[in-house]
């Protein structure tokens, strides 16, 4: 070991990633016995890794000239976008990472892996890593030291908007010395590519379905009630019961029935209809889902019992309900605009993804201290997905051999999937962060919540729900958030949309027009600076003026194509100020123009659902 380079880069790595000498000392022990790493010098000079494993002995760059064998490699790449994520394979390919260093730009991020930890600890004694660090952080993953988390950073690091400029480089030696743990990471990388991308197509397929039911929907906020009202009548020093649709709630579904009136059982949509068969009517469900199907819910029970939907639920399913709906704010500005001008204040619900999340977050929110999980299984118990009795009478059983594996409640571990993980991961992170609250995890099987009590839903219920409340006499007293001249006043501004809506195209068509000019300017032998920076000017301001609108967000989640166009190609980079200018012009076309098909269709659809509130 040289000392003097090892603690140059401790120093290194714990400027840039704090808390990580600690990390990386406490790791000696477990370096893996069979690696051995050497050091040899090539024929350029430049120091070289030689690795032997078992009965393999490789080198992990060229033994005559490793420099140029790397430039020829990076040179196979091509141009490398400025917002690009370059993939390395082997922290023990120096040669390759000092000629890569030279060639990217300060943009662009680094991502090295290294699946053995004696090659890192070898690399890290003996080779100054300072030319890594010189204008960029580099993010290592390293097995053993922090490989768990490598899931976590690849999806941080890997967006919609620059995924086709991923670039990776593989060592082949260090692919065939350290085969399975390089075949999982490459694995775990296309698997994230692959979820952005099919994450853009679902949010596709419900942002155009999200805005028809709101467009529909909106009128039952005018007339309903919201969740800060729920204070004033639900008593809180009751516990909370939040029941989920897992499949382990047949095992104890029964046991709410001593439960009723002595908590405030809140169940998430799909639970409804189990509840309801086992003679349980919950106090209120929660349902967020734009495309959750109505039949679901199409029985006379749930459509009496108080619901706290999503704005943008499936509108069905809010035509047939009956009973009291309570409203919360979801961040769309002209819901914003429209409880304000009534002078109304309006509380979010924080969602982790999933209706369970969201009825935590609002129990939470209305100051219970005791909180009781009841069918959160977050995991495919039994091989099940859900309860039975939810979508079918018995459901299916699935093959979850292949299937991600989490701590559980009573097993060591269970499998999940991808989803139930996600809400997994979103519980552990928020009650984590909640104050004075104490949650029971009555789930009889299942995945392991950090920081819950575990104990059965029997034992849950005889100590806890002690007091009596009569919760459908405290909804009696829930009245409508507005009254009859704020219900007009609302009405109102929603019938102005249409306009709205028509003065907004024309600045989107005005908009387009300057990027026509800006084509027209760059398209010319001689560019006129003059012209070029002033069509850039108005660009810019009409495009502030059209993000600024109160019914834009209702246009920027419905294009997510549009929004595509538009986060990837600001990476494209032109070698002339032309060449870029037409570039900008080509992408803020196309999108100007989907803006305007957006608005041609919620002009007809605002007309036939507002103009006749």
């Amino acid at each position: 070991m040289n000392r003097n380079i090892y603690k140059s880069n401790m120093q290194l790595f714990e400027k840039s990633f704090p808390g990580i000498s600690e990390i990386i000392e406490n790791c000696r022990n477990s370096i893996e016995k069979e690696t051995e790493v050497y050091f040899e010098q090539a024929a350029d000079g430049n120091k070289i890794i030689k690795v032997k494993k078992e009965d393999r002995q490789l080198y992990f760059s060229g033994k005559r000239e490793p420099a140029d064998k790397a430039r020829i490699e990076i040179e196979k790449w091509g141009k490398i976008d400025r917002h690009a994520v370059v993939f390395v394979t082997g922290l023990g390919d120096i040669a390759f990472l000092k000629q890569l260093v030279i060639k990217i730009v300060p943009s662009i991020q680094l991502v090295i892996y290294e699946p053995s930890l004696n090659v890192f600890f070898k690399v890290i004694e003996n080779i100054d890593l300072s030319f890594l660090f010189e204008d960029r952080i580099p993010a290592l993953i390293v097995d053993g030291l922090n490989g768990e988390e490598k899931k976590a950073i690849l999806e941080k690091l890997v967006t919609l908007a620059n995924i086709e400029f991923i670039k990776h480089y593989e060592n082949r030696s260090c692919a065939a010395l350290f085969s399975a743990q390089v075949i999982d990471f490459m694995k775990l990388l296309g698997k994230t590519v692959e979820d952005v991308i099919v994450g853009r197509n679902t949010g596709i397929r419900y942002s155009a379905v999200e805005m028809d039911n709101l467009f529909h929907n909106i009128k039952y906020l005018c007339e309903g009630s919201i969740t800060t009202q729920l204070c004033d009548i639900i008593p809180t020093d009751i516990p909370a019961i939040i029941v989920s649709a897992g499949p382990s709630l047949n095992k104890n579904i029964m046991e709410l029935k001593g439960a009723k009136n002595k908590a405030f059982i809140v169940a998430v949509d799909t639970a409804v209809r189990p509840l309801v068969n086992a003679g349980i009517i919950p106090d209120m469900y929660v349902i967020v889902d734009g495309l959750k199907p109505k039949e679901l819910l199409d029985f006379d029970e749930a459509k009496r019992i108080p619901l706290m939907p999503s704005i943008t639920s499936t509108k069905e399913i809010l035509e047939n309900h009956t009973g009291k709906k309570i409203f919360w704010f979801e961040g769309q500005r002209f819901i914003w605009s429209m409880m304000m001008m009534n002078g109304v204040p309006f509380s979010t619900v924080a969602c982790g993804g999933s209706v369970a999340c969201s009825a935590f977050s609002l129990v939470y929110k209305l100051g219970f201290s005791r909180i009781i999980l009841v069918g959160q299984d977050l995991a495919l118990t039994g091989n099940k997905t859900h309860a039975d009795g939810t979508f079918k009478s018995i459901m299916d059983e699935i093959d979850t051999s292949r299937c991600i594996k989490v701590p559980g409640n009573y097993e060591e571990e269970v499998p999940t999937r991808g989803d139930f993980k996600l809400y997994l991961d979103w519980f552990n992170y928020y009650i984590k962060g909640c104050e004075g609250i104490h949650v029971i995890n009555a789930t009889e099987g299942g995945a392991k919540i950090d920081n819950t009590e575990i104990m059965t839903l029997h034992d849950a219920i005889m100590r806890e729900c002690i007091k009596e409340v009569d919760i459908d006499a405290c909804f009696e007293k829930l009245k409508p958030i507005f009254n009859a001249e704020q219900q007009h006043k609302a009405l109102e501004y929603l019938k102005t949309f249409p306009e709205m809506y028509r003065k907004l195209k024309k600045k989107v068509i005005k908009l387009n027009k300057e990027y026509q000019k800006l084509k027209t300017i760059c398209g010319k032998s001689i560019i006129d600076k003059n012209a070029y920076l002033r069509a850039l000017k108005n660009i810019k301001n009409l495009t502030q003026e059209i993000e600024k609108h109160e019914l834009y967000d209702t246009i920027s989640c419905t294009l997510s194509v549009a929004n595509y166009i538009i986060e990837s190609e600001q990476f494209y980079e032109e070698d002339t100020v032309a060449a870029e200018g037409l570039q900008i012009a080509k992408q803020g076309i196309t999108y100007t123009k989907m803006v305007e098909q957006c608005i041609d269709l919620f002009i007809p659809l605002t007309e036939e659902t507002l103009l006749t509130l």
